[in-house]
C-alpha cells in the first residue's frame, strides 16, 4: 500500500539468499518467496506480461545501496511482449532520481550497446542479446533483457557491501545511479495501472 497504494512486486532483491541465475524456465514461470518482505522473487515473465497486457501500465524501481541511500526510477507505457517474443521489453518516458539506465546512459554509444529499450528477455539457456562474442546472461549470472550488455541489471549477482570486483560487472546494478561496479543492497521492481495513478490526482505522484 506504499506510494499512494495499487502497486503489484514483480521483482524483489534483499539477501542474496535465492538464486537469480536460472533458466529460461524459472524466469517464465516465477522463483523465490513471496510471502514476507525480507523474500526476494521474480514473479515469473508470463505473469509479468499477463499483468501488463491490459492498458497502460507504470513500472517503479526503488533502490537502496550500502548507506542507506534511497533512489528511484519511473517509467510510464511500460510492458513486456508475450513468450512468443522472448518477452520483449517496451517502455516510455522516464522519471526519477537515480537516473535512466534502461536507456543505456547519457551518450549515443552507451544507448547503442546498453539500451534495453527493445530487447528480449535473455537467460543462461536462452541468449537473445545482441553481444555476439558471448553470453550476457551467462557472464552476469542473471536473466534480464540483455542488449551488449547492460547498463542495469537488477537480476545479477548479489554481493554485499557495494564496491566489488569480478571479471564481468555482474553485480545487482543501475549504473546510472551507482555505476556497474556497485551492488545494490535491495531492489524492488513494481508496477500499477497509469489510470490508478490518474484517479489519485495531479498532486499525488509516485513518491519520492
Amino acid at each position: 500500500m506504499e506510494d499512494g497504494g495499487g502497486w503489484t512486486v514483480v521483482q524483489k532483491r534483499r539477501n542474496g539468499k535465492v538464486d537469480f541465475h536460472r533458466d529460461w524456465e524459472d524466469y517464465k514461470n516465477g522463483f523465490g518467496h513471496f510471502k514476507l518482505s525480507k523474500d526476494e522473487f521474480w514473479l515469473g515473465n508470463d505473469h509479468i506480461h499477463s499483468l501488463l497486457s491490459q492498458g497502460e501500465n507504470v513500472m517503479k524501481i526503488d533502490l537502496l545501496d550500502w548507506n542507506g541511500e534511497k533512489s528511484y526510477a519511473v517509467y510510464d507505457k511500460f510492458r513486456v511482449a508475450s513468450e512468443k517474443d522472448k518477452y520483449r521489453l517496451h517502455f516510455g518516458m522516464y522519471s526519477g532520481r537515480a537516473g535512466d539506465a534502461l536507456s543505456g546512459g547519457s551518450s549515443m554509444v552507451e544507448q547503442w550497446s546498453a539500451s534495453h529499450s527493445g530487447m528480449q528477455f535473455s537467460t543462461r539457456d536462452e541468449d537473445n542479446d545482441r553481444y555476439l562474442q558471448g553470453s550476457c546472461a551467462e557472464e552476469n549470472k542473471g536473466g534480464w533483457w540483455f542488449n551488449r550488455c547492460h547498463a542495469a541489471n537488477l537480476n545479477g549477482r548479489f554481493y554485499r557491501g557495494g564496491n566489488y570486483t569480478a571479471r564481468y560487472d555482474n553485480g545487482v546494478v543501475w549504473g546510472t545511479w551507482r555505476g556497474l561496479w556497485y551492488s545494490l543492497r535491495h531492489t524492488t521492481m513494481k508496477v500499477r495501472p497509469m489510470a490508478f495513478m490518474d484517479s489519485l490526482g495531479s498532486g499525488a505522484g509516485p513518491g519520492d
